[in-house]
């Protein structure tokens, strides 16, 4: 994980400046919004809630555009504020409690202001980095809304990354400081691809409450797809077969190698993306290849299960 270790004092500066910023918002939303930094703080020792690329982007489009420290750190800085924003949002579209959700809302609101503020020290109103960033909110939003009806992960599994594309704005906001407009497309395509896969190792670990809440979930989607099962109407229990007997986990984790075979094609790379990149394939063929061989043992007798 150099990707991430080499960057950790930057990260570690940065996120304890976003964590006293917070905490001079007015109570309650003070203590809300450090509790949801706790939550996402990359610099915990459990791989849980960590948004490694949402926080590390900025550090790792330097090594490509040179553009300055500060500029890094600030360009980070916005994008936690903007990482706590779309949480919360996220969290407001599945909760019931009004109460609750004018905490989170109010709290939104605070979070969008700094991360604008800190933007806009950078980017006059004039510069194209508005239009990216109205973009990306409009593919979110479009994800958001429309990624159950129209079945994003089957009909057009690249649109996934929408519900995490405005975290492209630091890496767009790095070119354009570094004046270097002509490499974002490229740009824009790795970071889409690593976002994709991510999703699908987020889809992995939340699948089942995904189902018990009704959410749109990848793994789900392509189990649906393969056995011909309306998406609402699977079972866990035949979603379980799936997984764990008839091997449904090696072809997930075949999507994720296209990917990364997809990323290396593409002639303006970014050296840290295709290492987180590679580092979440691994991940998912390791799941696949854990559960192969926890079914092998088990299909082997009691005794070769604990060999």
């Amino acid at each position: 994980m150099d990707w991430y270790q080499r960057h950790i004092h930057n990260l570690t500066s940065v996120f304890r400046e976003a964590q006293s910023r917070i905490s001079h918002f007015p109570r309650p939303l003070d203590d809300i919004g450090n509790a949801y930094a706790d939550k996402y703080n990359p610099l915990d020792d459990s791989d849980k809630g960590k948004d490694y690329i949402c926080v590390l982007l900025p550090y790792w489009m330097q090594e490509i555009t040179g553009i300055s420290d500060e500029q890094s750190d600030r360009l980070a800085l916005a994008n936690i504020y903007g990482m706590l924003y779309f949480f919360i949002l996220d969290d407001v579209m599945d909760s019931t409690q009004i109460e609750r959700v004018k905490s989170q809302l109010s709290l939104a609101s605070l979070l969008q202001l700094e991360m604008h503020a800190l933007f806009r020290e950078l980017f006059p109103s004039e510069s194209p980095f508005w239009t990216y960033y109205d973009r990306y909110v409009i593919s979110w939003a479009d994800c958001v809304v429309n990624e159950a009806e129209a079945d994003f992960f089957i009909h057009d599994p690249i649109r996934t990354a929408g519900k995490a594309g405005p975290v492209k704005i630091s890496a767009v906001g790095a070119c354009l400081l570094a004046g270097c407009e002509e490499r974002i497309g490229e740009v824009e395509q790795s970071i889409d691809l690593a976002l994709m896969t991510l999703q699908m190792l987020d889809d992995w670990a939340d699948w089942q409450e995904d189902m018990m809440e009704g959410s749109y979930n990848g793994l789900l989607a392509m189990i649906a797809s393969e056995t011909g099962t309306p998406l609402r109407s699977l079972s866990k229990e035949a979603v379980q077969s799936q997984i764990y007997v008839l091997g449904c986990m090696n072809r997930y984790a075949e999507i994720a190698n296209r990917n990364h075979d997809s990323l290396m094609k593409l002639g303006q790379r970014i050296p840290a993306i295709v290492e987180y990149h590679d580092y979440m394939v691994s991940s998912l063929r390791d799941i696949a290849a854990g559960i192969e061989t926890a079914k092998r043992k088990a299909l082997g007798g009691g005794i070769n299960f604990f060999t």
